[in-house]
């Protein structure tokens, strides 16, 4: 690790996930507050599609979720050169797939920062654990890794630039670093890689008004 990241530990209060900072404070994790002020548009279309597969809509949440974790695993090891399958693994050829369409882009990190780390920011009252921290195309980056199970076009990753602007102003404040670049790596169930840039810079602004409208209605 290249900066003393803390180990943060979290809690569940009235359905939302807080970070316990080094200091004492409990602080929304950052998906938490991109769930409670979601588009309403956006809003309603999930509730449609759970309400339309009933249970169903569970199993699919939860396999996803699954499918998630597990290539994420495979990618931390790939990164820390570690053995890819080890004993007792039981992963899916699709989540082999999936990480084997990322291999090329998980190459173009030149430096690795941190993986997996807790990050918070007095500033924004947010917390959050951000995939991986390095440098990336010659800039310091926050990267985040997603699966999808179909290509992604730029209007459906709105919130995961959010997150990564998120991370940014936590990784800057803590560590008096100027990463003002974002990189979302995502591989979809075809195989598919997608790379998105994102200047962070153009969504402090945005993420400021998401912040202040989760506080101005969230009662912790």
């Amino acid at each position: 690790m290249k900066f003393p990241y803390p180990d943060m530990q979290t809690v569940s209060v009235n359905g939302m996930r807080l970070y316990e900072t080094p200091e004492g404070d409990f602080y929304p994790s950052i998906t938490t507050m991109l769930g409670k002020t979601m588009d309403k548009e956006k809003e309603k279309s999930l509730q449609k599609w759970q309400q339309a597969l009933g249970a169903l809509a569970t199993k699919k949440t939860k396999d996803a979720a699954d499918h998630g974790t597990a290539v994420h695993l495979l990618i931390e090891r790939y990164l820390k050169k570690e053995e890819l399958i080890q004993k007792n693994d039981n992963f899916s050829q699709q989540n082999i797939n999936a990480f084997n369409a990322l291999k090329l882009k998980l190459n173009k990190i030149e430096e690795l920062w941190g993986q997996e780390v807790a990050l918070y920011s007095n500033i924004l009252g947010l917390a959050g654990r951000c995939d991986c921290i390095g440098v990336y195309g010659g800039e310091p980056c926050i990267i985040d890794f997603k699966t999808s199970g179909k290509i992604k076009d730029e209007k459906a990753i709105e919130d995961y630039r959010y997150q990564l602007t998120a991370y940014a102003i936590m990784h800057n404040e803590m560590f008096n670093t100027n990463i003002n670049r974002g990189i979302i790596l995502m591989t979809s169930e075809l195989g598919f890689p997608q790379e998105f840039k994102v200047n962070l810079l153009d969504y402090y602004e945005p993420l400021a008004i998401r912040v202040e409208k989760f506080y101005s209605t969230i009662k912790l």
